[in-house]
């Protein structure tokens, strides 16, 4: 999380910067649109506005084109992104304050939108705004894939010099790992193949050995059957006998020196190579509400990829438009005998425009 300024949809197209490839990742277009007849979002950036909470009292979120419109005028608070949410401006959290502008014909709630403190403007365990007016200097913040606050590095209890790798993807905060603990058994596992100075004595958690679905807690490997499961092999790894296994069971499970529940910093790809994604697995996530976690595009990875890729993409478009302006204006203004365009001028022309564009 940085602190960032606020950009028009001309200049974020124009950047191509994070700061853009934050908001394209959920538009489409560059149309001043709510995003809310879209429904709830993958992903999407996501404000919060400190003015109207001061007269509602109530948690809300909008979308990137209500903070920039509806909301020019007040505080905003930038919270990122966040999954599966819809846009309240102007529904009724915002009783009093004032409508939306894009779109008023809006649900009055939200019901399925998910709301913390962050959208007090306050972040980590520390409950600090960012940027923090009382500090000169703001520590950088990392955002848990799971709960989607974020945290300072000291506040995860995290050593003064400690870095992620360079491989680092995403995080899962400590008290996402305490109320999810298969999660550790997983990371253990990722790290004692990733340490093992021998590969043979450890096989890589991606590419397990099979197990039937049913047998996925208690049970030992199954060779010869259908459907891969990950489970079986984590657990022998891990030593223990179910995912949520006894507190006696975790403290040992240290992971370079961190015990159980340290903040996790996943590397490249973790939820496809590492987690498992067969129809056991699947449901166990989703009775958790963790379905999203073998969704590959609900990553802010993903995301921002998208992101990336559709500001490129505009970019390219408008200097397409740029060189086709220029390119009619010259064909255009050309000096001819009586000012008279021939159909074969018109033919070269559209030739060339094909070639440059």
């Amino acid at each position: 999380m940085g602190d960032d300024e606020y950009f028009t949809l001309d200049e974020l197209v124009s950047s191509e910067t994070s700061e853009s490839a934050v908001v394209y990742g959920a538009i489409e277009d560059e149309e001043e649109k709510c995003t809310f007849p879209k429904g709830y979002l993958k992903r999407q950036a996501v404000f919060a506005c400190k003015t109207c909470y001061e007269i509602t009292g109530k948690r809300a979120g909008v979308c990137y084109e209500c903070s920039m419109h509806c909301h020019a005028a007040h505080e905003i608070i930038e919270l990122y992104t966040k999954r599966h949410f819809r846009c309240d401006c102007g529904n009724s959290k915002f009783k009093g304050a004032g409508v939306c502008s894009l779109w008023e014909e809006k649900d009055d709630v939200n019901i399925e939108n998910k709301y913390d403190h962050t959208f007090d403007g306050v972040f980590c365990t520390c409950l600090r705004p960012y940027p923090d007016p009382e500090i000169k200097e703001n520590e950088e913040m990392y955002q848990c894939s799971i709960c989607e606050d974020w945290f300072h590095l000291q506040h995860l209890n995290m050593p003064f010099d400690f870095q992620p790798n360079d491989d680092f993807e995403e995080l899962v905060c400590p008290n996402c790992v305490k109320r999810f603990p298969f999660l550790w058994l997983f990371y253990y596992c990722q790290m004692q193949s990733r340490n093992a100075e021998n590969a043979n004595h450890f096989s890589d958690c991606s590419s397990p050995k099979k197990a039937k679905p049913d047998d996925i807690i208690n049970q030992p490997e199954a060779p010869g059957s259908t459907e891969a499961c990950r489970v079986p092999y984590v657990l022998s790894v891990c030593g223990v006998e179910k995912l949520d296994p006894p507190p006696a069971d975790m403290v040992r499970l240290t992971v370079n020196g961190f015990p159980f529940p340290s903040p996790i910093f996943w590397c490249n790809d973790w939820r496809t190579d590492t987690l498992c994604d067969c129809n056991s697995c699947e449901k166990m996530l989703e009775n958790m509400g963790l379905e999203f976690l073998l969704d590959p595009e609900d990553s802010v990875v993903h995301y921002m990829a998208v992101g990336r890729q559709r500001v490129a993409e505009l970019h390219a478009r408008r200097e397409s438009i740029c060189r086709f302006k220029e390119a009619l204006t010259n064909f255009l203004t050309k000096p001819r005998e009586q000012n008279v365009v021939t159909e074969e001028e018109v033919k070269e022309f559209c030739e060339d425009l094909k070639k440059d564009l």
